[in-house]
């Protein structure tokens, strides 16, 4: 079935209205396909779900949960018990779930006997902000959002389903075992890779180590709170794209912000804009007893997680596009190499 069809099906099946033209492209995530749908009941944002992801087994009971958590964050700081408690100052987290219809966050469609699975989103006119745009405001907003998730702690009274805490230590990822396959298949990139494997190997083990120390300490979180899923009208944010969303340790996670938020062009960090969301994070959370070694150590995770996933698209195991997993190697491990250059001028802006 061909993109447009399966969009006037979904709107047929879940009651959105009668498509007004064809569906536009616009810009989302790298793995799954967003679309700009207006019909006559209203303008949606229609993710397409990555059909190869939700083959995982645990995918779709991930996918409900993440914006079941997306809906509790929306409703903190709201009047009524969600059953996710309530906040006593009336801050709101601007957190943007998808809309339900029939009882449902996930809709899925029937493509021969292959379902496609599938979120919708009201459009919202806003826009992305990245270096060299963001500015002092932008950043203070941030943290002062990071802050209130991480104090909120939610804790989820009536749910079907939690997400699981991060528990033990993950094993090490087989670097030297994509080196071979990259080898067997004589991939154009296999010496640029083979370079790289001193510094994942380190930073990995490091990692590993440091997980357990971390994970006495987890919130339930966004996880993935970089300039691409956050909007903004004006100076007003909006958090989207909760697919991540799950328990994590909320240091490790404000190292993750500051990484996304406080860089220059150049790559290093800028204090005006590091500050800025630190001021307004310490009114949520207190940071002055934090051991920020494991923290640093475990800053890495991420990004070897997603480095490890691009390595195996660029190897084929994953999606069918190859030459984007190979870019997005190379990408990510550059701004490995640029954040393990400045993480110590970094560390001595948290503890001043």
């Amino acid at each position: 079935m061909q993109t447009q069809d399966t969009l006037t099906s979904l709107c047929e099946k879940y009651c959105l209205g009668k498509m007004q033209g064809k569906a536009l492209p616009a810009e989302g995530g790298l793995l799954h396909r967003m679309y700009h749908v207006v019909t006559d009941r209203g303008a949606y944002a229609v993710k397409l779900l990555n059909p190869d992801i939700m083959k995982r087994p645990a995918a779709l009971r991930n996918m409900t949960t993440s914006e079941r958590i997306a809906e509790a964050m929306a409703a903190y700081g709201q009047k009524e018990d969600t059953g996710f408690g309530t906040s006593q100052s009336g801050d709101a987290i601007p957190a943007v779930p998808a809309l339900k219809f029939q009882g449902q966050h996930v809709l899925v469609l029937k493509e021969d006997d292959v379902p496609q699975y599938a979120l919708v989103y009201p459009w919202l006119e806003a826009r992305s902000l990245f270096a060299p745009d963001i500015g002092v405001i932008h950043c203070r907003r941030v943290g002062r959002i990071l802050g209130l998730i991480h104090h909120a702690d939610l804790q989820p009274k009536e749910i079907e389903e939690l997400p699981e805490k991060e528990e033990g230590m993950r094993p090490l990822y087989d670097w030297q075992g994509y080196l071979s396959l990259a080898g067997q298949q004589q991939a154009s990139w296999r010496f640029d890779y083979e370079a790289m494997l001193p510094d994942l190997q380190r930073w990995d083990r490091a990692a590993v180590d440091a997980m357990k120390t971390l994970q006495s300490r987890q919130v339930i979180s966004h996880r993935d709170l970089d300039p691409k899923n956050i909007l903004w009208q004006g100076t007003d944010p909006l958090i989207i794209d909760w697919e991540a969303a799950g328990y994590v340790n909320p240091w490790q996670e404000l190292l993750e912000v500051l990484n996304y938020w406080g860089r220059e062009e150049s790559g290093g960090y800028d204090p005006c804009l590091c500050q800025a969301i630190l001021q307004e994070y310490r009114q949520y959370m207190d940071l002055r007893e934090v051991d920020w070694t494991p923290v640093f150590a475990c800053s890495y995770d991420g990004m070897l997680g997603w480095l490890e996933y691009t390595l195996k698209k660029a190897l084929g195991l994953e999606g069918d596009d190859p030459v984007q997993g190979m870019n997005q190697l190379l990408s990510t491990y550059k701004e490995l190499r640029l954040y393990d250059a400045h993480a110590q001028t970094l560390r001595e802006m948290i503890i001043g």
